[in-house]
């Protein structure tokens, strides 16, 4: 249940050597959603249901022995768009060439997801409503251009991971040139918690330090919890996420999840609290059914200059996986 995202493309290269053909996976989720906003005092603001595909991909993956106990390792993932052609289809996702020892550890090349020792259910929405399956802190894992990253092997449990980006172009999905990272997970086996911790520094002034836990409190039912610390040229930012999920003995599963976000993005005064809840019904292994509703606060200012949004949205779709 590894939500380390570099660790977990790896781990997922079952191609054996035998097979040079690369596996072929991916998915297309697509959710119908409508948000409705109001300021405080003033009028409602109602939304438009919109049709959205929500990170549906296309990927090809494979190994392909060089020693006994060295591979080359691989992955093309892209993003696609399935409900629109604006320009924005096969866009690249985690993308990387590397070498993998079963001694040593694993070494990636290419564009990928900004390290994280996050684990699941620190975060558990779907869909497009309200921010979507991302946590609302400002700063949530980018893809970073040009990078480095190092996977250690597995040992009682920890795996420990570290990256470094050689891209010259800060955007809203890279790190920008010289910025590292570390990070940590511990997921022993047979037992019902798990942790990581990463820690992120892009550029002189922006920090990013991430503490996350799930628990499962019973075979049904699991409780996650993950804390982040910004640092930005500007100021501070604090996030807050608790969730949970519960699988019934039927086909859906129920979730919750609560956000609250501190001087958000380095801005005095300004804070933001979420509730999301929904349910997934699966239909077999690769179909799932989504419906989900979520309320934001946006709270900016203090005294006479305070402005209050308050949003609310609902949506549900359809999740296929091949």
């Amino acid at each position: 249940m590894k939500k380390l995202v570099l660790a977990t493309a790896v781990a997922a290269l079952s191609v054996t050597a035998a097979q040079a053909a690369p596996t072929v996976y991916g998915k297309a989720f697509l959710t119908l959603d409508v948000n409705t906003s109001k300021v405080k005092g003033g009028e409602r603001e109602d939304g438009r249901f919109t049709l959205n595909s929500n990170a549906s991909r296309i990927g090809f993956k494979g190994s392909e022995a060089l020693t006994g106990n060295t591979d080359l390792v691989y992955q093309l993932e892209y993003g696609i768009d399935v409900d629109a052609d604006q320009g924005k289809n096969f866009r690249s996702r985690d993308t990387y060439l590397g070498v993998s020892n079963k001694q040593y550890g694993t070494l990636l090349a290419g564009r990928l997801s900004a390290i994280d020792g996050r684990v699941d259910y620190a975060n558990v929405t779907d869909g497009a409503v309200l921010g979507g399956d991302n946590v609302l802190a400002s700063f949530d894992s980018p893809r970073a251009n040009n990078t480095f990253a190092y996977v250690a092997p597995t040992y009682n449990g920890i795996t420990a991971s570290a990256m470094y980006t050689l891209d010259e172009n800060a955007s809203t999905d890279n790190l920008g040139r010289d910025a590292f990272g570390v990070a940590a997970q511990y997921e022993p086996e047979n037992q019902p918690f798990r942790a990581g911790v990463s820690y992120i520094r892009a550029g002189k002034n922006n920090q990013f330090t991430r503490v996350s836990g799930a628990f499962d409190a019973t075979p049904a039912a699991t409780i996650g919890a993950l804390y982040q610390h910004g640092k930005y040229a500007a100021g501070k930012e604090n996030a807050f996420t608790v969730s949970g999920q519960l699988k019934t003995q039927t086909p859906w599963t129920a979730y919750t999840q609560v956000d609250v976000v501190s001087d958000v993005e380095g801005v005095k005064d300004a804070d933001k609290q979420r509730l999301v809840v929904g349910g997934k019904y699966a239909f077999n292994k690769a179909t799932t059914g989504h419906i989900y509703g979520a309320y934001l606060n946006n709270e900016t200012g203090s005294g006479e200059t305070k402005t209050e949004v308050r949003s609310a949205g609902i949506g549900g779709g359809l999740e296929y996986k091949f």
